[in-house]
């Protein structure tokens, strides 16, 4: 199993991988998507949940907005790492 790092350091090319999400825990299945549009238009990438799961209350539409809907800052993920083999995350 791999260890916790900087969420900096995290793939940034559809990998799935789990997060530690402050407020809600450690179990997190997200991965990077490029392929958003923030509310004025512009292209943009943000951390999305790739598996179903319930996202923390202010991410809007399971995206981790650097402002979600509510013109409020996400939650950002802080650490991550690989899946482990059999996931049952």
């Amino acid at each position: 199993m791999s260890a916790w790092q900087p969420i900096e350091t995290a793939p940034k090319d559809g990998t799935e991988i789990q997060a530690k999400i402050p407020g809600h825990g450690a179990d997190n299945v997200i991965a990077w998507d490029d392929g958003l549009v923030d509310c004025d238009g512009a292209d943009c990438g943000g951390w999305t949940f790739t598996r179903e799961q319930e996202p923390p209350d202010d991410w809007t539409d399971g995206i981790c907005w650097s402002v979600n809907g509510d013109g409020e800052p996400s939650t950002q993920p802080t650490h991550w790492k690989h899946l482990p083999e059999q996931s049952d995350v």
